[in-house]
């Protein structure tokens, strides 16, 4: 597939105005069944089964992530540690964070449209002896509002009594109206887009690590380049579908030709 600025140019707006509404249903219609509804895996360690392919956006691919300043020099003054659980790794001297996409090991949970990505990370406070676990977590991309990170954190070893948190927040159209959706690494998505950390996560983290974060503060900028067409087909999410659901249909709409 050759790209030109034109075609990327008109790839990202139609892809923004996909994002920033709703499909709107078709008066008389005929009704269509919405895809079933796959079994939750937060609960487990991965997201597809050893030598399975889960519902996925591409084959393979990369995404990194840029740890801000902010959030580096918070861990440094508490004491604590960054590190990646795999297949997430640490990169960079330490100031990002690696990990391999595709659908070898990414699935999507129907109707939802959220997103199992296994590994994360593991924050270590040497002074305290506590150990912050983030194993497996899931991605809302949501046509039109806030999209999110969302995990059960681990301390020591104890899931979070609450259950998941909202880990933090940014926005699908803005990885378009940036500019940034190109043909990179091999692959296409967005060069950057800006994640900011979400009031639960912040307050969680602060009463754990005895930190200071803030909700809104810069957490870290995501690179995502997806790559090769997957084995397994979008789901057909009828005329209703969930907001999830409904990003990640404009999103594979838009990398499809780049794959």
């Amino acid at each position: 597939m050759r790209f030109t600025p034109s075609s990327l140019v008109l790839t990202g707006g139609v892809c923004a105005a996909l994002l920033l509404s709703a499909q709107p249903a078709f008066a008389g219609a005929a009704p269509q069944q919405a895809p079933q509804q796959q079994p939750v895996a937060a609960a487990a360690k991965g997201c597809v089964p050893a030598g399975q392919t889960g519902v996925y956006l591409s084959k393979e691919g990369t995404a990194k992530v840029t740890l801000s300043k902010q959030f580096l020099d918070g861990l440094k003054k508490s004491g604590a540690t960054i590190d990646g659980i795999a297949p997430v790794k640490l990169t960079d001297n330490g100031t990002a964070l690696t990990m391999p996409i595709g659908e070898k090991y990414d699935n999507i949970e129907f109707p939802s449209g959220r997103v199992c990505y296994p590994g994360g990370f593991r924050i270590t406070q040497k002074a305290t002896g506590k150990i912050y676990e983030v194993e497996d977590f899931w991605v809302l991309f949501a046509a039109f509002g806030h999209s999110k990170f969302l995990a059960t954190p681990e301390v020591n070893g104890v899931r979070n009594t609450a259950g998941e948190l909202t880990m933090l927040n940014f926005s699908v159209p803005q990885a378009f109206m940036t500019g940034q959706f190109v043909p990179h690494n091999g692959g296409i998505g967005p060069k950057r887009v800006v994640m900011n950390m979400d009031a639960q996560w912040a307050t969680h983290l602060n009463k754990e690590l005895a930190t200071d974060f803030k909700s809104g503060m810069h957490l870290f900028d995501t690179d995502i380049a997806w790559k090769g067409v997957p084995s397994k087909t979008f789901p057909n999410i009828g005329h209703f579908p969930s907001v999830g659901a409904a990003g990640l249909q404009s999103l594979a709409d838009a990398i499809r030709p780049g794959l």
